[in-house]
């Protein structure tokens, strides 16, 4: 029982921290659209150059540290992980789980557990981790602030319009605008906590589709669970 619930929990908190992760992908790969942002031009140009440039890529691989912070709750959490993307592909490693994803299912991997998970992603739904859905989000819209500005580093904060509606109060992009990109993101919680993702790594990859399939024969001592 302890068991079941501790992969549930896990579970559940993978699919948050990959929410947020994917909030970060969306400002690589999606066109930024400041339209109707209250943001002075020097943002809508740093933006613009972050989002042009891993644009280009045919895809990246990143490797980065992941802490939780909840000073009230006494709560000081650290780890780290690396996500590899190409298009709606994806391959997710974090805390002993694995995550697959072709652009239409996503195989779940429990190392501990030798168990896989199969599900379809259901692009209608609004929930679903997806470039396209999360670009419905966006488009919801951010207030732009210039935070801290200097020779290496520019600091925004992205305040949702309708902060009632979501579960943050803000997001903060640190860039490097040297290299035009996202050096940290943090995502500052109703709930007093901060989720920090800190960029080690941040490279170009290409890899074939294939890369992005489970191999089942891999994996012939796992449960699997179909849950499509």
């Amino acid at each position: 029982m302890i068991k079941t619930l501790l992969k549930y929990l896990i579970l559940n908190i993978l699919n948050v921290i990959l929410k947020i992760m994917n909030k970060f992908v969306l400002f690589l790969f999606l066109s930024i659209q400041l339209a109707n942002a209250q943001s002075d031009n020097d943002i809508r140009i740093l933006l613009d150059s972050v989002s042009n440039k891993t644009d280009s890529y045919m895809g990246v691989k990143i490797k980065f540290d992941y802490n939780l912070i909840n000073s009230d709750e006494n709560i000081y959490e650290s780890s780290n992980g690396d996500i590899i993307i190409k298009d709606d592909q994806y391959i997710f490693n974090f805390l002993e789980i694995q995550q697959i994803s072709d652009g239409e299912n996503v195989w779940t991997i429990l190392i501990d557990d030798k168990e896989v998970q199969i599900s379809e992603i259901e692009f209608d739904d609004e929930n679903a981790m997806t470039p396209s859905n999360l670009l419905k989000l966006y488009e919801e819209g951010f207030i732009f602030k210039l935070v801290n500005k200097t020779d290496e580093y520019t600091t925004i904060d992205l305040i949702p319009e309708n902060i009632d509606e979501v579960d943050y109060s803000k997001i903060e992009l640190v860039i490097n605008t040297k290299k035009y990109q996202i050096n940290k993101l943090s995502q500052f919680g109703n709930n007093s906590s901060i989720i920090e993702y800190k960029i080690k790594e941040f490279n170009e990859i290409n890899l074939p589709d294939s890369v992005f399939k489970f191999d089942i024969d891999a994996y012939k001592d796992f449960e699997i669970i179909d849950l499509r």
